[in-house]
Protein backbone atom coordinates (compact mmCIF):
# COMPACT_ATOMS: atom_id res chain seq x y z
CA UNK A 1 0.00 0.00 0.00
CA UNK A 2 2.74 2.43 0.94
CA UNK A 3 4.31 1.47 -2.63
CA UNK A 4 1.15 2.52 -4.40
CA UNK A 5 0.73 5.81 -2.34
CA UNK A 6 4.87 6.53 -3.34
CA UNK A 7 4.25 5.71 -7.24
CA UNK A 8 1.24 8.08 -7.04
CA UNK A 9 2.87 11.05 -5.95
CA UNK A 10 6.06 9.89 -7.99
CA UNK A 11 3.27 10.76 -10.53
CA UNK A 12 1.69 13.47 -9.29
CA UNK A 13 4.97 15.18 -9.02
CA UNK A 14 5.64 14.59 -12.94
CA UNK A 15 2.61 14.82 -14.45
CA UNK A 16 0.24 17.24 -12.00
CA UNK A 17 -2.60 16.22 -10.00
CA UNK A 18 -4.94 13.93 -11.63
CA UNK A 19 -8.24 14.97 -13.38
CA UNK A 20 -10.41 12.16 -13.80
CA UNK A 21 -11.21 9.26 -10.93
CA UNK A 22 -13.23 6.27 -12.47
CA UNK A 23 -14.46 3.38 -11.19
CA UNK A 24 -14.69 0.20 -13.03
CA UNK A 25 -16.84 -2.54 -11.25
CA UNK A 26 -17.39 -6.37 -12.64
CA UNK A 27 -20.64 -6.79 -14.18
CA UNK A 28 -22.32 -10.24 -12.72
CA UNK A 29 -24.25 -10.07 -16.27
CA UNK A 30 -20.82 -10.32 -18.88
CA UNK A 31 -21.72 -12.95 -21.09
CA UNK A 32 -17.98 -14.00 -20.82
CA UNK A 33 -18.97 -15.24 -17.16
CA UNK A 34 -22.33 -16.47 -17.79
CA UNK A 35 -21.44 -18.64 -20.34
CA UNK A 36 -19.08 -20.40 -18.03
CA UNK A 37 -21.13 -20.93 -15.50
CA UNK A 38 -21.87 -25.06 -15.09
CA UNK A 39 -25.11 -26.69 -14.02
CA UNK A 40 -26.68 -24.29 -10.98
CA UNK A 41 -23.67 -22.16 -9.94
CA UNK A 42 -23.97 -18.52 -9.99
CA UNK A 43 -20.73 -15.95 -10.70
CA UNK A 44 -20.42 -15.40 -6.93
CA UNK A 45 -19.42 -19.28 -6.95
CA UNK A 46 -16.76 -18.73 -9.54
CA UNK A 47 -13.84 -15.80 -8.26
CA UNK A 48 -11.67 -17.32 -11.10
CA UNK A 49 -13.46 -16.55 -13.40
CA UNK A 50 -14.71 -13.09 -12.48
CA UNK A 51 -11.12 -12.35 -12.07
CA UNK A 52 -9.78 -13.54 -15.24
CA UNK A 53 -12.92 -11.59 -16.99
CA UNK A 54 -12.55 -8.58 -15.21
CA UNK A 55 -8.63 -7.99 -16.03
CA UNK A 56 -9.62 -8.21 -19.34
CA UNK A 57 -12.30 -5.82 -19.51
CA UNK A 58 -10.10 -3.63 -17.60
CA UNK A 59 -7.00 -3.51 -19.74
CA UNK A 60 -9.66 -3.46 -22.83
CA UNK A 61 -10.96 -0.17 -21.05
CA UNK A 62 -7.68 1.35 -20.66
CA UNK A 63 -6.64 0.49 -24.06
CA UNK A 64 -10.14 3.06 -25.15
CA UNK A 65 -8.98 5.66 -22.76
CA UNK A 66 -4.97 5.78 -23.26
CA UNK A 67 -4.43 4.28 -26.83
CA UNK A 68 -7.96 5.56 -28.74
CA UNK A 69 -8.14 9.14 -26.42
CA UNK A 70 -12.04 8.62 -25.27
CA UNK A 71 -11.10 11.58 -22.62
CA UNK A 72 -8.54 12.76 -24.71
CA UNK A 73 -4.66 12.22 -24.44
CA UNK A 74 -3.62 11.36 -21.18
CA UNK A 75 -0.30 11.94 -19.84
CA UNK A 76 -0.55 9.18 -17.02
CA UNK A 77 -2.83 6.68 -15.34
CA UNK A 78 -2.86 4.93 -12.27
CA UNK A 79 -4.91 2.18 -10.50
CA UNK A 80 -5.67 -0.25 -8.15
CA UNK A 81 -8.03 -2.97 -7.93
CA UNK A 82 -9.81 -3.87 -4.50
CA UNK A 83 -12.15 -6.81 -3.51
CA UNK A 84 -15.77 -5.78 -1.95
CA UNK A 85 -16.72 -7.68 0.83
CA UNK A 86 -17.99 -11.04 -0.81
CA UNK A 87 -14.28 -10.82 -2.46
CA UNK A 88 -15.71 -9.27 -6.14
CA UNK A 89 -13.10 -6.91 -7.94
CA UNK A 90 -13.70 -3.19 -8.56
CA UNK A 91 -11.07 -0.80 -10.29
CA UNK A 92 -10.23 2.66 -8.89
CA UNK A 93 -8.18 4.69 -11.62
CA UNK A 94 -6.76 8.04 -11.69
CA UNK A 95 -5.99 9.85 -14.83
CA UNK A 96 -4.17 12.88 -15.81
CA UNK A 97 -5.14 14.26 -18.93
CA UNK A 98 -3.13 16.79 -20.93
CA UNK A 99 -3.88 20.60 -20.77
CA UNK A 100 -6.52 20.51 -23.75
CA UNK A 101 -7.81 17.44 -22.89
CA UNK A 102 -8.96 18.68 -19.53
CA UNK A 103 -12.48 19.59 -18.26
CA UNK A 104 -12.72 23.35 -17.89
CA UNK A 105 -16.15 24.38 -18.44
CA UNK A 106 -20.12 22.87 -17.50
CA UNK A 107 -19.99 22.07 -21.09
CA UNK A 108 -17.16 20.16 -21.16
CA UNK A 109 -18.77 17.63 -18.27
CA UNK A 110 -21.87 17.46 -20.19
CA UNK A 111 -19.64 16.25 -22.82
CA UNK A 112 -18.54 13.21 -20.58
CA UNK A 113 -20.79 12.79 -18.14
CA UNK A 114 -24.56 11.95 -18.76
CA UNK A 115 -27.37 12.24 -15.50
CA UNK A 116 -29.84 11.69 -18.40
CA UNK A 117 -31.82 8.47 -19.64
CA UNK A 118 -31.10 7.94 -23.43
CA UNK A 119 -33.38 8.10 -26.25
CA UNK A 120 -35.19 4.63 -26.36
CA UNK A 121 -36.37 5.61 -29.82
CA UNK A 122 -32.59 6.28 -30.69
CA UNK A 123 -30.62 3.79 -29.00
CA UNK A 124 -32.75 1.47 -27.30
CA UNK A 125 -30.07 -1.08 -26.29
CA UNK A 126 -28.12 2.17 -24.63
CA UNK A 127 -31.71 2.85 -22.49
CA UNK A 128 -31.73 -0.77 -21.82
CA UNK A 129 -28.17 -1.27 -20.21
CA UNK A 130 -28.27 1.95 -18.71
CA UNK A 131 -31.89 1.37 -17.05
CA UNK A 132 -30.56 -2.07 -15.77
CA UNK A 133 -27.29 -1.36 -14.50
CA UNK A 134 -26.81 2.77 -14.15
CA UNK A 135 -30.37 3.62 -12.32
CA UNK A 136 -30.38 4.25 -8.42
CA UNK A 137 -33.02 1.37 -6.79
CA UNK A 138 -35.76 2.71 -4.88
CA UNK A 139 -35.29 3.92 -1.50
CA UNK A 140 -36.71 6.54 0.68
CA UNK A 141 -40.42 6.12 1.71
CA UNK A 142 -41.16 3.71 -0.83
CA UNK A 143 -38.41 1.72 0.46
CA UNK A 144 -36.69 2.42 3.91
CA UNK A 145 -35.18 -0.78 3.72
CA UNK A 146 -33.16 -0.25 1.05
CA UNK A 147 -28.93 -0.39 2.20
CA UNK A 148 -28.58 2.76 1.11
CA UNK A 149 -30.90 4.25 3.78
CA UNK A 150 -29.29 5.97 7.19
CA UNK A 151 -31.80 7.58 9.61
CA UNK A 152 -34.83 7.48 7.11
CA UNK A 153 -32.65 9.36 4.37
CA UNK A 154 -30.86 8.04 1.19
CA UNK A 155 -26.87 8.55 1.90
CA UNK A 156 -26.47 9.15 -1.99
CA UNK A 157 -29.33 12.15 -1.56
CA UNK A 158 -32.08 10.74 -3.61
CA UNK A 159 -33.74 11.27 -5.05
CA UNK A 160 -31.68 13.85 -7.32
CA UNK A 161 -33.65 18.14 -8.23
CA UNK A 162 -34.03 18.55 -11.71
CA UNK A 163 -32.04 20.71 -13.67
CA UNK A 164 -31.52 22.39 -16.75
CA UNK A 165 -27.82 23.41 -16.77
CA UNK A 166 -24.66 21.70 -14.94
CA UNK A 167 -23.71 23.56 -12.10
CA UNK A 168 -19.64 23.41 -11.49
CA UNK A 169 -17.51 23.13 -8.72
CA UNK A 170 -20.27 22.75 -5.41
CA UNK A 171 -18.99 21.77 -2.64
CA UNK A 172 -15.93 20.30 -4.83
CA UNK A 173 -18.36 18.23 -6.55
CA UNK A 174 -20.85 19.19 -10.05
CA UNK A 175 -24.39 19.27 -10.10
CA UNK A 176 -25.11 17.76 -13.37
CA UNK A 177 -27.87 18.49 -15.53
CA UNK A 178 -30.94 16.44 -15.14
CA UNK A 179 -33.82 17.53 -17.02
CA UNK A 180 -37.13 15.94 -17.18
CA UNK A 181 -37.61 15.05 -20.59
Amino acid sequence: MQQNYQDTMAMVRKFGKPNLFLTFTWNPSWSEILNSMEGVQRPEDRPDIIVRVFNKKLIELLEDICKHGIFGTVLAYIYVIEFQKRGLPHAHILLTLDSESKIHTKDDIDKFVSKELPDPCTDLRLFQTVTKCMVHGTCGTININSPCMRDGQCCKSFPKQFKDDTEENVNGFPIYRRRAT
